[in-house]
C-alpha cells in the first residue's frame, strides 16, 4: 500500500491527512517495543550511573559537591559499587540527579525497600520519555525546513519505529538519548541563525559525551565563515567541558584517580587511531583525516538557502558515519546518528533506495551487535527472566549467533563489511542527490512514497537481535 506525499495545498489537504502514520503503524511499533522491553534490560551501566547520580544529591546536601568523585571512589572501595567509580563529566551526573530526584525524595520520605530497582525502572521510563520527546523535536525541526507537514510527522514516526532506538534505549537502557535531546534542541537555534545559543546547547551535549564535537564543527563551519565568530562559538561549545574537567582535576583527587583506572582498561581515544594507513613520518588515522576533510569541505561550501538544511544534515550524517565506520563502537552509541539518517533520507530524491539502504544499515548493525555484545547482562534483569527464573536457565551467552561467533571462531569481517558498505552507499547516494539538485529547490519538498511493506520490514528487523536469545532462553528449561 502506498501514499503519495508532496507539498500541502488546498486541493490535497484531505488526501495528506489520510497519509499520516495510522493506528496500525503505531500498533506494530508498540508491540515490538513492548516485546523488547519485557525480554531485555541491560542495567549493568545504568545501575552504577543512576545510583551515583542519587549520591550526588547526598553530596549536595552534605556540602561535598566538589568532592563527588572521591565520595564515589570511597563507596567503591567499600564495595557499594562493584566498579572503579564515577566515569563521566559532572554535568551528566547533575542531569541524572535531577531526573532521579523524585525517587530520591520519595525514598527519604517513606523509605523504599527496593530503592535501587525502583530507581532503575524510573530511569528506564524517563529515557523512553526522552525518546518520545526527541521524536516530537524531529517533527518540529522538519516543520521548520519543509512545508510538508505530513512528511514531518513521518520523520518523527521513523525515529520511534527504528530498531536502532529500540536497541539503544529500550534494550541497552543507556543515556545517550540525553545528548540526542540537547543536539536536537540546539538545531532550532542553528536553523534560526542564533549560533551562540546553538553553541551553548551543544556544549551541554558535549559534556554528556564527546560525540557531538564531530558534528558541531562541520555545522558551525558551514554556517559561519568569519574566523572571530568561529572561535567564539568554539569557545562557547567546549568551555563547560574543559572548565568542569579542570575544576575536578584540581579540587577532587578522586576524579584523576578514576580517569587513570579507566584509561588502563578502556582507552577511548586509542580507538580513534585503530584504522590506519602508512604515512611518511608515522601511521595516519583514517578517521581523523576524513574528519578534517569534512570540516574543511564544510567551510568551503556556500549552499543556497533552500539547500542549507539538507546540506547541514548530510554533513552531520557523514561525520558520524565516518566515526562508526572507522572507530570501534558500542551499540548504544548509534542512537546519535539516527536523527540525521532519518532527516537525510527524507531529503533524498530517491527516497525508496535511501530507505532500503537504511534498512540494510540497521540490519547489519543489529547483526554486528548480536555477534559482539550479546551477553548474559542483556537479559538477566529483564522482566521475562525475573518472572521465569525458576523455570528456564539463562546462559552466559544467550544468543546462538554469539555462541557460534565465539566458540567456532567465525570472522565478523563480512558483517562489518556489509555494515560499512551499506552506510557508505547511503551517504554516497545522498550526496549525489544533493549535488544533482541544481535548480535551488528545497530537497525536503521532494515528492516521496511511503510503502507499508517496507515500513513493516524496517521495524521487524529488530527481531534479528531480539528473537534468537529469547527462543534460546525459553528452550532451556531447568532440569
Amino acid at each position: 500500500m502506498q501514499f503519495n506525499m508532496h507539498r500541502p495545498s488546498q486541493n490535497h489537504e484531505s488526501l495528506l491527512k489520510k497519509a499520516t502514520p495510522s493506528i496500525w503503524d503505531w500498533f506494530v511499533v508498540i508491540i515490538l517495543a513492548s516485546f523488547v522491553f519485557i525480554c531485555f534490560d541491560q542495567t549493568f551501566d545504568m545501575i552504577f550511573t543512576i545510583t551515583q547520580a542519587s549520591d550526588l544529591i547526598s553530596c549536595l546536601f552534605e556540602g561535598k559537591m566538589l568532592h563527588f568523585y572521591s565520595y564515589v571512589t570511597e563507596k567503591s572501595v567499600l564495595r557499594s559499587y562493584p566498579n572503579s567509580g564515577a566515569a563521566y563529566n559532572i554535568f551528566l551526573y547533575i542531569t541524572m540527579a535531577v531526573l532521579a530526584s523524585p525517587m530520591y525524595l520519595l525514598n527519604k520520605l517513606v523509605g523504599l525497600d527496593q530503592y535501587v530497582i525502583i530507581l532503575i525502572l524510573w530511569s528506564r521510563a524517563v529515557f523512553i520519555g526522552f525518546s518520545i520527546y526527541c521524536a516530537h523535536l524531529i517533527t518540529r525541526i522538519a516543520t521548520k525546513i519543509t512545508e510538508d507537514q505530513v512528511k514531518a510527522k513521518w520523520m518523527g514516526y521513523f525515529f520511534l519505529s527504528s530498531p536502532i532506538f529500540m536497541l539503544c534505549v529500550i534494550i541497552q537502557n543507556q543515556y545517550d538519548i540525553l545528548s540526542v535531546t540537547a543536539i536536537l534542541l540546539s538545531l532550532f537555534f542553528y536553523f534560526d541563525k542564533k549560533y551562540y545559543k546553538f553553541s551553548a546547547l551543544m556544549s551541554l551535549a558535549i559534556c554528556y559525551k564527546l560525540f557531538p564535537v564531530l558534528i558541531f564543527f562541520p555545522l558551525i563551519l558551514l554556517a559561519e565563515k568569519r574566523i572571530r565568530k568561529l572561535l567564539q562559538c568554539a569557545c562557547i561549545a567546549v568551555s563547560p567541558y574543559i572548565v568542569s574537567t579542570l575544576a575536578y582535576s584540581i579540587f577532587d583527587p578522586g576524579y584523576s584517580a578514576t580517569q587513570e583506572v579507566l584509561k588502563s582498561g578502556y582507552n577511548f581515544f586509542g580507538r580513534l587511531y585503530t584504522a590506519q594507513i602508512g604515512g611518511g613520518i608515522s601511521n595516519i588515522s583514517i578517521f581523523m583525516v576524513l574528519l578534517i576533510l569534512i570540516c574543511v569541505y564544510s567551510y568551503y561550501l556556500h549552499p543556497k538557502p533552500a539547500k542549507f538544511a539538507s546540506t547541514a544534515i548530510t554533513l552531520c550524517a557523514a561525520s558520524y558515519a565516518n566515526f562508526f565506520i572507522f572507530v570501534e563502537w558500542h551499540p548504544q552509541w548509534f542512537i546519535i546518528i539516527l536523527p540525521f539518517l532519518i532527516l537525510m533520507i527524507f531529503s533524498m530524491e530517491n527516497f525508496r533506495l535511501g530507505m532500503m539502504l537504511e534498512i540494510a544499515v540497521t540490519a547489519t548493525y543489529l547483526l554486528a551487535a548480536s555477534l559482539r555484545y550479546m551477553t548474559y547482562y542483556m537479559m538477566n534483569n529483564s522482566l521475562l527472566v525475573r518472572l521465569t527464573s525458576g523455570m528456564f536457565t539463562l546462559s552466559d551467552h544467550p544468543n546462538p549467533l554469539y555462541n557460534s561467533y565465539i566458540r567456532l571462531g567465525i570472522s565478523d569481517i563480512p558483517v562489518g563489511s556489509l555494515f560499512a558498505g551499506s552506510l557508505i552507499a547511503l551517504m554516497f547516494i545522498a550526496y549525489k542527490d544533493l549535488k544533482s539538485n541544481r535548480c535551488g529547490t528545497n530537497p525536503f519538498d521532494n515528492e516521496i512514497k511511503i510503502e507499508r511493506t517496507m515500513l513493516l520490514v524496517r521495524s521487524l528487523t529488530i527481531l534479528i537481535y531480539a528473537l534468537p536469545p529469547v527462543i534460546y532462553y525459553l528452550s532451556s528449561p531447568v532440569v
